[in-house]
Order: structure tokens, then C-alpha cells, then sequence
């Protein structure tokens, strides 16, 4: 087809064009080329660009990247360019080098993977192409990879950068592929933006083949919320010495639930992480300390300080694998609340160092649904602090709060209240889950209810010394559903005894 009736097939079917205009843009296309494209050529590219095919039909790329799924074998796509990874080569099977280069494109209704193969991958370097950039690719075909799903673009497939029939405002700005920590959770791939916040040393491992492998992990908060970026082996190296206070794009990370139940962002070989801004601060920051009070389910990297109230006695377990461990827990208040520290293995023996009135700093901790309420956990990431001195904060001053029975809740922990006992207390022997163990039963009336109250283990024996008439408070109980028309109290790990008239 000779460059004249290329240029008829435009005019029909781009009315809005002129003769003129169109032999303007071939001559821009050979002076790009530097003079490598003829005149046809240059004529086939400019119809291209404008979404005309060879045959003189309009291109159709409607495809939206929702829409992909494996095994499409004709693909055509248009969206702005997120990402282009540098290229790599490697060897094939036939000792030839191949080349391989991977961009990652958006639309209105996500993101996608292209990957670009041989001199279609060095086309793409030659043309440097940057984020922001709107593309158009033609005749790629889609597989899955690794549970995604990729489109990649052979011999058949076509790239063309700006096509001139894409209309600017139909594509989402460049910034608004990238989420906040506070807009992470589903599993799978994700683009994120935030300041690096906290950094933790490098813990090494031994893989099942008996190579070593390198792990670390680095705080990132924007939006409100922080999340847990994970590093693995080279990325170790080459992304764990960011400072704090830099902020970072994150682009093809890999979102998972983590051993605490919150989401963490991995990196891998397939992301990269660009340094947008050095000495920044998050847009909307998360308070350094979350009051006990604000701590629910499946929060990752809080920070809390408190007082320590009460210390558990060491408890030991066996684990599945056969390994040991041991665990205590220390309840911990500030004036919004209680909530239960546990401490597992080496952290458990720092339990020594903590009495009543002990200020507890947990680090980077997470939360995590435990029997009746919620756990606080330090865990591998976190950091346990005993009476800290470099920590600017605020511990008030507590004053033991009395519930009145009238207004008991079921669901409430470590509650106290105080009454005096209706009856004599009954005790009787029970089979529970860990084993058989005692519990001494009785009603207690402070002027505004009554309540039943349940005492177990050691408390039962101490609560047999009792006699109706006699007063008590009860410090650290936990509130049941009504029996019998009455509410229950319950003891728990933390709970206290105290006869104030016998």
C-alpha cells in the first residue's frame, strides 16, 4: 500500500484531520527514526498511532485489564505506563541469548504486567519510556504467572507510545495507583506510597536445601496507618539501610496476611522501590502511641506504654515440631484500659524484671484475638522496653476504678467490683479443657445488684475461708453472660482476692 492511499484510509476515517496535518506527523516519525523509516513506513506507524490497522480499519484496544484472564491469545490493551523495569538477558536452551523486559500498565480498573521479549524489549529501551506515559499495546497474549495473570508481547504483538486517539483524562493520574498503608487488605499485588518510619536488624535462616536466606523489615506509614514491608536476601541489601524519614513508592509488592493476622507488604525479586523524598513526614500520621483503649483485632505495628499491673506464672508447652516453649503474661493499664501482654520464650524471662507500677514499652507490637478479649504481642519484629528512659510519654497516674454491679456488661475484662457475699461459698471439682481443676461459687450484693461470682483454681481454696456476711473486692474479673437471672463474674489470670470485712 503506497503512502498516498495509507493517507486516503486516515482522511476517511479522521474527517477532523487534513492532508496537510497527516504528512506533517510522517515527517515527524522519520526524523525520529533519524531516517531509518521510508516514507510508507513512517506512513504505517502514524496510522497505528492513530488506531488505524493495516487494512484501513479503526484498532480496537477495549479491553480493560479487570477483564484479562490466562490463556487469551490475541490481547490489546491501553493504559498509562506505572513502571518499566531495566531489561535482563539470559541464555536459552539452544545457547542463544534471549532479552527480557517487563512494564507494569494501569487503567481505570487495575494494573498489569506486559512483558516484552528479544528486540520487542529492545524497541521499548530505545524509545526510554517513562512513567506516565500513555501506551497502547496490540496482539500480546496472556498466561499466568505465579497466580497472576501477564500479557506478553512476541513477534506478532505491537507497542505504540501516545496514541493519539487516547484521550488524556480517560486514564487515572500516575499518583492514584498507589495506595496507603491504611488502604491495604486483600492478598495479591499492590503499588504503595510512605515514609519509612523504623528499620529491624537482619535475621538469617536456613532454607529446606540448606542455602541461607536473609530477611529484614521496614516500617511504612502514610494514610493514617502502618504496615510491615518484608525483605528477602538481595532486597536485604539493597533496600534495608533506608533511613527514616524517606519516602518510598513501592511498586509490584506483594500483599500476604502475616503470622499476626495483619497484612504485610513482601519484596521481592519482581518489585522495585523507588526514593521519592528524603527527611519527609507521612501527609497523615499515625499517633506514636495507641492508648490501650484504641487497640482492637488484628492491628500490626502499634506502639503502647503502660503500667504492668499484673504477672502471670510461667507457663511451658510443647509445639507441634516437637520443640519447647514457655509463655507468661502481664497485664498492662493505662487510663483508657486493660489488655494482656504475652510474652513467649526469651522475652517471658524478662517477666522477672517487672512488678506492679513497671512502665512496659512494646515496639512495633500487634494484636491478635486471645481468650476473652485482645492480646498484645511483641513478637519477632517488635521491641520490649522495661522502664525506659529515652521515651518521651505520658503514664498517668491510675486509680483503681469499682464497677457497679448495675452496670456490669458482659463481655467487659478486668473489671473490679466489691459486695458482700449473700451466701456461704460452695466449691465443687470440674473436668475443663487443660484438665480437672476447682471452682467456688457464690452471690455477691453491692447495694445497686447482684452478681454471681466464680473463683477458680487457687482463688477457689482462698475464697473457701469466706462466710456470708463477710465483704470483698475483686479486682481484675471478667464478665459472663447472665445464669439463672443473674450476671457472672469470672476470675482470669490477674485477678485479686481482697477481704475488706469478714
Amino acid at each position: 500500500m503506497s503512502t498516498q492511499d495509507i493517507i486516503k484510509k486516515i482522511l476517511a476515517l479522521k474527517p477532523n484531520l487534513t492532508e496537510a496535518a497527516v504528512r506533517e506527523l510522517i515527517e515527524k516519525e522519520r526524523a525520529k527514526a533519524a531516517g531509518l523509516l521510508t516514507e510508507a513506513a513512517a506512513a504505517h506507524l502514524v496510522s497505528s498511532n492513530l488506531g488505524i490497522n493495516g487494512a484501513g480499519e479503526r484498532i480496537e484496544a477495549k479491553l480493560k485489564i479487570r477483564d484479562l484472564t490466562p490463556g487469551l491469545s490475541d490481547v490489546s490493551l491501553t493504559g498509562r505506563v506505572i513502571q518499566v523495569f531495566p531489561s535482563r538477558t539470559f541464555e536459552r536452551d539452544n545457547q542463544k541469548q534471549g532479552k527480557v523486559l517487563r512494564m507494569i500498565i494501569g487503567d481505570a480498573t487495575g494494573s498489569a504486567v506486559l512483558v516484552f521479549w528479544d528486540e520487542k524489549a529492545d524497541h521499548v529501551e530505545a524509545s526510554k519510556l517513562e512513567p506516565g506515559k500513555i501506551v497502547r499495546l496490540l496482539h500480546g497474549y496472556s498466561r499466568e504467572r505465579r497466580g497472576n495473570v501477564e500479557v506478553n508481547v512476541g513477534n506478532r504483538g505491537q507497542l505504540f507510545m501516545e496514541p493519539m486517539d487516547a484521550v488524556e483524562e480517560d486514564f487515572p493520574s500516575l499518583d492514584s495507583f498507589f495506595l496507603t498503608p491504611a488502604d491495604i487488605h486483600a492478598e495479591g499485588p499492590t503499588h504503595l506510597e510512605g515514609v519509612v518510619m523504623d528499620s529491624f536488624p537482619v535475621n538469617t535462616f536456613n532454607r529446606q536445601d540448606g542455602s541461607e536466606g536473609k530477611v529484614s523489615r521496614l516500617v511504612l506509614e502514610e494514610g493514617g496507618a502502618r504496615i510491615n514491608l518484608v525483605l528477602w536476601d538481595d532486597r536485604v541489601e539493597e533496600f534495608g539501610s533506608i533511613e527514616r524519614g524517606t519516602r518510598i513508592r513501592v511498586i509490584s509488592g506483594n500483599v500476604r496476611t502475616g503470622n499476626t493476622g495483619s497484612p504485610e507488604v513482601h519484596i521481592g525479586w519482581d518489585t522495585a522501590i523507588k526514593i521519592i523524598k528524603k527527611n519527609d513526614k507521612p501527609l497523615e500520621a499515625v499517633p506514636f502511641w495507641t492508648k490501650i483503649g484504641n487497640l482492637s483485632e488484628s492491628m500490626g505495628s502499634v506502639n503502647v506504654a503502660a503500667l504492668a499491673t499484673q504477672v502471670s506464672e510461667e507457663r511451658q508447652f510443647v509445639r507441634k515440631d516437637g520443640t519447647e516453649g514457655k509463655v507468661r503474661s502481664v497485664l498492662l493499664e493505662d487510663d483508657t484500659g486493660t489488655v494482656r501482654l504475652s510474652m513467649w520464650d526469651e522475652d517471658a524471662d524478662k517477666a522477672e524484671e517487672m512488678e506492679e507500677g513497671t512502665i512496659i514499652v512494646v515496639e512495633n507490637g500487634y494484636t491478635r484475638a486471645g481468650y476473652g478479649g485482645i492480646d498484645l504481642n511483641v513478637g519477632r519484629n517488635g521491641r520490649l522496653h522495661i522502664n525506659p528512659e529515652d521515651f518521651e510519654m505520658d503514664i498517668p497516674e491510675l486509680e483503681r476504678k469499682v464497677t457497679d454491679i448495675i452496670d456490669l456488661i458482659e463481655g467487659r475484662q478486668n473489671i473490679s467490683i466489691r459486695g458482700q457475699l449473700l451466701d456461704d461459698p460452695v466449691q465443687r471439682d470440674i473436668d475443663t479443657s487443660r484438665g480437672p481443676t476447682t471452682v467456688t461459687n457464690f452471690r455477691i450484693d453491692d447495694g445497686t445488684g447482684e452478681a454471681r461470682v466464680s473463683l477458680w483454681r487457687d482463688l477457689a481454696e482462698a475464697a473457701m475461708d469466706l462466710t456470708a456476711g463477710a465483704e470483698v473486692r475483686l479486682e481484675y474479673m471478667n464478665i459472663r453472660e447472665p445464669f439463672d437471672g443473674l450476671i457472672q463474674a469470672s476470675s482470669g489470670n490477674f485477678t485479686k482476692l481482697i477481704v475488706e470485712k469478714e
